[in-house]
């Protein structure tokens, strides 16, 4: 089944810029928020999920959360004198 969406040209690029925080492509970055929506995932333990849908939901949580402290050094020389 296709579904098409008017999407405006900023949200369409939001959703771009998630999918590819995410590591997937649009499509199937929408079919997964759809089913989540749905409620089709919430009864599904990661162990039963096949590695590329573990890989596809742990990239969506990470992209859905913000650096605290992007400006942070944590290289070798700013921790140890």
């Amino acid at each position: 089944m296709s579904v098409t969406l008017p999407l405006t040209p900023e949200a369409m690029a939001e959703l771009e810029r998630r999918a590819a925080a995410a590591g997937i492509d649009v499509t199937s970055f929408v079919l997964s928020a759809v089913q989540e929506k749905l409620g089709e995932r919430d009864d599904v333990p990661a162990e039963q999920l096949s590695y590329d849908e573990w890989k596809t939901e742990f990239h969506q949580w990470l992209a859905s959360h913000a650096p605290r402290n992007p400006h942070f050094d944590d290289s070798r020389d700013s921790i140890y004198d």
